[in-house]
């Protein structure tokens, strides 16, 4: 049925534009996904584009399958360097989209407005994939999930209930609380039982609060031995706020590759996108001090608008993470916090983890 639903959407001529397919974890969204591009791409009638929203949601797509997946923007936009002013991405009236007969969008509720608009200006159909378990999405995003889904995926395949994340993300949406103990894949700690060298392995530490992300981060870089207050090179940043004319998005993990100069006045420093493939693309950002010390609250709209926004990015906020998964997570337990979206935040942060995941609850 879900199969002839989206078909009949794509072959329908007075359809609308866009398909909406929710989905919980486990029940097979992008199964649906490669079905459906193995039907349009069989009937010899076009090429089929994948894209999200984050480099990391790309490479998951990309690992399961979905052929060539890339960032939406790098699908758009194009560089436009005169080497005379700072670089800008402009829309790509050219982009391989204007020739495709289907573009398939994951973790699609973190797709605001501007971005929609100007995907869906190529005229193309556009299949988005998303999960309504999860938060709200942040600020400036969720323009695909404003509306019901054309089509709801509710039943978990029987080989993702054998997974023990997927199992937890199933106790934790039915409002069920964590077990401690060691489930293979999945493993719940009390506090002060996590092994340092666990942290350090894991590819993100997620937590509910700012607070306890600083406290995470700082005490990363200790078991690193790092002891410069700012960043080195090769350090994992996170982006804190859109600066479009570069390229860089709210929640985007980057790594330094050069650092020009660090005083109290200014960290400027090349950095490089993580896991962005083909698209990866080095930009320059300058970013205040005051960020690397928890202290950007103490600056004025005055002064913050001369700078990127930029902290430490070895653990995210699970609001932060939204959009992106990693194979190994480390996650502490704040979901007491956020209260009615107790379980929604839970779930989220669950789903983030890829392969294996650590819970300290």
């Amino acid at each position: 049925m879900r199969i002839v639903a989206v078909r009949q959407w794509f072959i329908d001529p007075a359809s609308p534009q866009i398909f909406r397919l929710f989905g919980f974890a486990g029940t097979g969204k992008t199964t649906v996904s490669h079905e459906i591009a193995n039907l349009v791409e069989d009937d010899g009638d076009g090429k089929v584009l994948y894209g999200a929203f984050t480099g990391k949601a790309a490479l998951v797509m990309r690992q399961k399958g979905c052929r060539k997946a890339s960032t939406i923007h790098s699908l758009i936009y194009t560089l436009d360097d005169d080497g005379t002013s700072i670089p800008k991405f402009t829309l790509n009236e050219d982009s391989a989209v204007k020739d495709a007969k289907l573009v398939i969008i994951d973790e699609c509720s973190m797709v605001g407005a501007e971005l929609a608009h100007d995907l869906l200006s190529f005229g193309v159909k556009i299949l988005v994939l998303g999960d309504p378990a999860q938060l709200p999405p942040v600020q400036d995003a969720g323009f695909f999930t404003n509306r019901k889904p054309d089509f709801m995926l509710t039943e978990v395949h029987r080989q993702a209930r054998d997974n023990p994340i997927i199992r937890m993300s199933m106790d934790v949406r039915a409002g069920k609380g964590l077990e401690h103990g060691d489930f293979g894949a999945c493993k719940v700690l009390r506090r002060g039982e996590l092994d340092p060298a666990e942290a350090l392995a894991a590819d993100m530490i997620l937590v509910g609060t700012n607070v306890k992300r600083h406290i995470c981060n700082r005490r990363h870089r200790e078991l690193k031995k790092i002891d410069s207050p700012t960043p080195l090179k090769g350090e994992r940043l996170v982006c804190l706020k859109n600066d479009r004319a570069k390229h860089l998005f709210n929640g985007g993990t980057w790594t330094v590759e050069k650092v020009r100069k660090s005083n109290g006045a200014a960290v400027r420093m090349v950095v490089a996108p993580e896991d962005a493939g083909d698209t990866r693309q080095s930009t320059e950002i300058k970013v205040h001090p005051y960020f690397f010390e928890g202290r950007e609250g103490e600056l004025q709209w005055e002064e913050l608008k001369k700078f990127q926004q930029f902290t430490f990015g070895y653990a995210l906020t699970v609001h932060k993470s939204q959009g992106s998964q990693w194979n190994n997570v480390v996650l502490f337990d704040e979901s007491a916090v956020f209260r009615d979206d107790r379980a929604r935040w839970l779930y989220t942060a669950v789903t983030r983890a890829a392969k294996t995941l650590t819970v300290v609850a």
